[in-house]
């Protein structure tokens, strides 16, 4: 433990340890203030199948990711028409942590960990009807699966992975009149769900070297909360993501990755005691520009966006306007001849 300890510093160095230091501080400050005050309001879900920002591992290697998303839900969209509505709206805040551990070329294990804050503003004669609510999400476990090794193909990466989502974040939070809240504003979804999550990575796209071609493919199958509102029983929609995007590398003061990816995203309707929730549901197409900056082989930062294009709903909904995720990955192997190579 000791020798590994010395290495990790060493090869994270003196900057990567106060970014990581300082990050990890940060999410645990906004945890801890979250949970202070979490009896005066209720919080939303997060759609944690859009949030598995890591592919896989190398043999030996730790990844952290740590990732803040901020999600403004200020469109009031009946179908595919945005009405002209500012009556309402939502935000939802992530601080979310990835750990990815690589056991060989093939194998790894992913951990997800989200705290959500949301908040919600209905603007009435009466005055301003303010709620918010923060507390742990749903924990995510993955195993990944390399499907071809580095030797077999040196320029197209693909990986596949698996595994379920539990129900840790709370359901059962109320609103200042003592009604228990919506089951998409509370932190969890009260039920086991089943995660399907493949990535590929296609270096050299069209003989440029500069160019990679890359696509993230994720579906939730969705399990039942027994217990909603006591004696209720709630199920969320299945969930399936698709996107597809191009990198460009180049090199300024760094390496710089500039990538843009096209993501399709659509649910099912919920159903409460088998019934159909209205207003639930849809599909969804975003353009996600990005950047990824990366200071050292150790630790690197990337700064993204989420744009809505196109929005086919099921009823009238409040959705996402725009959403801006800021993250940062460190790298922290745990193999000699990695860390002396570095």
């Amino acid at each position: 433990m000791i020798l590994a300890d010395k290495a990790y510093y060493g090869y994270l160095g003196r900057t990567g340890l106060v970014v990581l230091k300082s990050a990890v501080g940060f999410l645990f400050l906004l945890a801890v203030s979250w949970g202070g005050s979490a009896q005066t309001c209720c919080s939303g879900g997060v759609p944690l199948g859009g949030s598995l920002g890591l592919g896989s591992a190398e043999s030996r290697t730790l990844q952290v990711l740590l990732t803040y998303d901020y999600n403004a839900i200020h469109d009031l969209v009946s179908f595919s028409e945005e009405l002209d509505d500012d009556t309402r709206s939502r935000t939802t805040q992530s601080s979310i942590i990835e750990l990815n551990y690589g056991i060989n070329q093939r194998w790894s294990f992913a951990g997800v960990v989200p705290f959500i804050r949301q908040t919600r503003t209905i603007q009435a004669f009466s005055g301003e009807d303010f709620t918010s609510a923060q507390g742990l999400g749903d924990v995510v476990l993955l195993v990944k699966y390399r499907i071809l090794t580095f030797e077999m193909s040196p320029d197209f990466d693909w990986i596949i992975g698996t595994g379920p989502k539990f129900p840790t974040g709370r359901t059962d939070y109320r609103n200042n009149q003592g009604l228990t809240m919506a089951a998409d504003m509370q932190p969890g979804s009260g039920s086991f769900d089943g995660i399907f999550w493949s990535y590929f990575y296609k270096s050299r796209f069209l003989k440029n070297p500069n160019l990679g071609l890359f696509g993230v493919t994720t579906f939730r199958y969705s399990g039942e909360n027994k217990n909603y509102n006591t004696t209720q029983t709630y199920r969320f929609g299945n969930e399936f993501q698709a996107g597809l995007g191009l990198n460009y590398s180049l090199f300024l003061k760094w390496p710089v990755d500039v990538s843009t990816l096209l993501r399709y995203r659509c649910q099912s309707e919920d159903l409460i005691d088998d019934n159909v929730f209205p207003s639930s549901g849809g599909q969804w197409v975003y353009v996600i520009p990005g950047v990824n900056i990366n200071f050292s082989p150790a630790w690197s930062f990337r700064l993204s966006g989420d744009i809505p294009v196109y929005r086919k709903l099921d009823g009238t909904q409040l959705t996402t306007s725009y959403k801006l995720t800021a993250a940062i990955l460190f790298n922290i192997p745990f193999s000699r001849k990695k860390l002396f190579n570095n």
